[in-house]
């Protein structure tokens, strides 16, 4: 079979040929930490106030950014399994502590009717079936049609709080399962998203799962951070 790279088009015996892969921008522990909210590039430029850790696996520029973007708008589930045998490999790395649960981040009724996937549960998917974390699909819901990426900071949030709902249940039923008190104590949760711009959306989420569970740690694993414009992290781009 020829196989060619999703990104070159040249041909490759991978999905991303290995010169591709050496043009991607991806967060290293040992220089940028485990937790970005204590990296001062990324903390600064996202809202963080209700979830406490904080782990993304590159910049969502040019090659980052065409994977991402087949996954989302070309049904491309090859470019999805490469972001998550990357997301693995970097999660093998990672001193943060082991999450007991995976939150993918939803997609509205007509978005998953239309694409046929989450492309947030499909990163989240690989990260389960390799660490043995349970995912819970059914915690929260996005209403309406809305889409954030042109919105403003201010209208995101509003648009957030507007759209993003916790389900009735939300994670009781996985608390129960996994042995935990109903107030979250000592349950860490990691919700999953494609691209984090402003944090916006993740940081909702992450409020609307502590008012409920007042006691539950929140970490947000990312495939790909935006950068705004003139940020220092364009230099590795």
């Amino acid at each position: 079979m020829n196989l060619s790279c999703l990104l070159c088009y040249q041909a490759s015996p991978a999905p991303v040929c290995h010169w591709c892969e050496d043009d991607i921008f991806f967060f290293d522990e040992r220089l940028h930490g485990s937790n970005l909210l204590h990296y001062g590039p990324v903390a600064g430029h996202v809202k963080h106030s209700h979830y406490d850790a904080l782990s993304v696996l590159g910049l969502h520029t040019w090659p980052m950014s065409s994977l991402v973007h087949q996954l989302k708008f070309t049904h491309s589930l090859t470019a999805g399994k490469v972001l998550s045998r990357w997301f693995v490999h970097k999660k093998r790395q990672c001193t943060l502590t082991v999450p007991h649960l995976l939150l993918p981040v939803p997609i509205s009724a007509w978005r998953l009717a239309t694409r046929h996937y989450n492309q947030a549960a499909v990163l989240s998917h690989q990260l389960s079936y390799t660490f043995g974390i349970p995912i819970e699909h059914q915690w929260a819901r996005r209403q309406g049609l809305s889409v954030q990426h042109h919105l403003s900071r201010v209208a995101r949030a509003e648009n957030a709080s507007r759209v993003f709902h916790l389900s009735a249940s939300c994670i009781d039923h996985s608390i129960k399962a996994l042995g935990h008190k109903k107030n979250g104590r000592d349950l860490t949760v990691a919700i999953v998203d494609d691209v984090l711009t402003t944090g916006v959306t993740v940081n909702t989420l992450s409020k609307q799962l502590k008012m409920r569970y007042p006691k539950i740690t929140v970490q947000v694993w990312a495939a790909a951070f935006t950068p705004p414009p003139k940020s220092s992290l364009f230099q590795y781009a």
